[in-house]
């Protein structure tokens, strides 16, 4: 789960987007002003900061700063100005995005999912990376799969299964492949436990996983990988 600092003056605002995060399935960590926001970063090393610029005491932009000093994890400004200099300031402090109050959640949701694509996708040779369909990235560097932008945990046996249909797009795996990747043994139960981490891997990617779009069933097969074109 990808903790995200937020960092704004106003108890509402805060309240707003720590909820949106929370159903995102992010880890939100709060703070009220700029020396809340450096001990916090400190502390919980976020993967993404949510940045109010207007802030009594140590503003956004001394804030950014004084991140950036220690850190490159992506920023968003939050901002009720729309003025282009204000943009141009934000941008050369080293921010990723700037967002102008007032906002829906699921704008902010956006541009959160966006940033952390981008910054993701820059921190890592493209070559060294997997896709296993348009929105899921795999970083066997460090064993990390990315659904719609967000990290998402999967157990041993269904990352090696990923693995090894991304290895192969377009390909049917059979099932005593995907077994014996798997480690499973020979008996009359192989096949239902292919069927049961097949099944677990696609909760864990599909949008809906009961009309798949990415892992097919071949019947009397296996099961392949739909091709990313």
């Amino acid at each position: 789960m990808q903790t995200i600092l937020v960092v704004d003056d106003d108890p509402a605002q805060v309240k707003m987007i720590e909820m949106t995060l929370l159903e995102a399935k992010y880890k939100p960590v709060t703070a009220t002003n700029g020396e809340e926001a450096l001990k916090a970063f400190r502390q919980h090393q976020p993967d993404l900061v949510v940045l109010d610029v207007m802030m009594p005491g140590m503003d956004g932009w001394e804030t950014c700063y004084r991140i950036r000093q220690i850190s490159t994890a992506p920023i968003i400004f939050l901002t009720g100005r729309q003025t282009t200099d204000d943009k141009v300031s934000g941008f050369k402090l080293g921010a990723d995005d700037y967002l102008v109050k007032p906002f829906l959640p699921d704008e902010l949701l956006a541009r959160v999912e966006s940033v952390l694509r981008r910054t993701y996708r820059a921190r890592q040779p493209l070559s060294k990376l997997l896709r296993a369909g348009p929105d899921v990235i795999i970083n066997p560097a460090s064993h990390e799969v990315f659904v719609h932008g967000h990290l998402t945990p999967l157990q041993p046996a269904e990352y090696t299964l990923l693995v090894l249909l991304a290895q192969r797009p377009g390909e049917v795996i059979s099932v005593n492949a995907i077994a014996e990747a798997l480690d499973i043994g020979e008996n009359e139960k192989r096949r239902d436990r292919v069927k049961w981490h097949i099944w677990k891997l696609r909760q864990a990617i599909e949008d809906d996983q009961k009309h798949p779009k990415l892992i097919l069933t071949e019947p009397g097969h296996g099961y392949r990988l739909e091709k990313v074109e």
